[in-house]
């Protein structure tokens, strides 16, 4: 009988999206009691945003993975204008460089489960061909092998998983050194096709266009939102996302997630990552783009 897989230590991979949930509650609080830093953060918008109308409160809307924005402007009550807010921040106290990106510091400007992509469902087809019986034997899975339709529900759900058969392959193999080590081989051997490419670019271009529409402002906070003289802040507009005009998926390096880097007609650039976002070769396939 096979032996469990060496388990690697545990680490919070929720816990930058605490840390992100806390500074959201403590911008709103600062910007609504009128704080030194909630006037520090009220003269920054009108400093970086002199067209634009001074908002009169905050309220916070709360991203998740249909709203795609942290918090919300109140402009005006009569009539009601609401204007929505991504917020990225750092707690380390430095320059905010306004040369790059206000999501530049952030996780990403979107993340979403790999199937709403084509090439999220080819590497999920790929790798249930390929790996998941060397998989089954090395961790001596009990539960019968599932179809690729029911495994794939639980590959692509953004969570622990539901069914038997991927409940026990994460209690065996959860955080493994094996588990991330056939990522890590997979993933060498996964590249793309020029065609796979062109779809891709499309597709991530539709999904740009819809997040950045929904994200009236970016707010960047270097430092200690407590502290007002130990923060650096920055408001941005609305940015439109240009059109992408080429695609090419990058070398695999050490960690071995699967990068893609785009470029822009106005030789902008950004970067999209497919990776198994709650535990290797167990669930949630997604693409991150940054």
């Amino acid at each position: 009988m096979k032996t469990m897989a060496k388990v690697k230590k545990l680490t919070n991979s929720h816990q930058k999206s605490k840390d992100e949930t806390i500074a959201i509650s403590l911008i709103h609080h600062h910007l609504n009691t009128n704080t030194p830093s909630g006037i520090k953060l009220r003269e920054a918008f009108i400093k970086d945003l002199p067209t634009e109308t001074p908002f009169i409160n905050t309220k916070i809307s709360g991203a998740t993975r249909n709203i795609h924005h942290d918090l919300q402007l109140i402009i005006s009550t009569e009539p009601e204008i609401i204007k929505n807010v991504e917020f990225k921040g750092s707690k380390y106290f430095k320059p905010i460089d306004y040369a790059k990106a206000p999501w530049i510091n952030g996780v990403q400007f979107y993340n979403g489960p790999g199937n709403k992509f084509s090439i999220g469902k080819d590497y999920a087809q790929k790798f249930y061909d390929e790996c998941l019986n060397e998989i089954i034997t090395e961790l001596n899975i009990l539960t019968p092998k599932p179809s690729y339709d029911e495994w794939s529900r639980d590959a692509f759900r953004q969570g622990k998983p539901n069914t038997p058969f991927v409940r026990e392959l994460r209690e065996k193999g959860y955080c493994s050194e094996y588990l991330s080590d056939i990522r890590k081989k997979f993933n060498k051997t996964f590249i793309a096709t020029s065609s796979q490419l062109t779809k891709l670019m499309f597709e991530i271009q539709q999904i740009a266009n819809d997040v950045l529409s929904c994200k009236d402002y970016w707010l960047q906070i270097h430092g200690d939102i407590n502290e007002p003289e130990h923060f650096n802040v920055r408001w941005t507009a609305k940015i439109e996302m240009p059109e992408i005009i080429s695609i090419e998926q990058l070398k695999s390096k050490e960690n071995c997630d699967i990068n893609f880097k785009f470029i822009c007609q106005d030789n902008s650039e950004f970067y999209a990552k497919m990776r198994w976002g709650y535990g290797q070769c167990i669930t949630n396939i997604r693409i991150d783009i940054k």
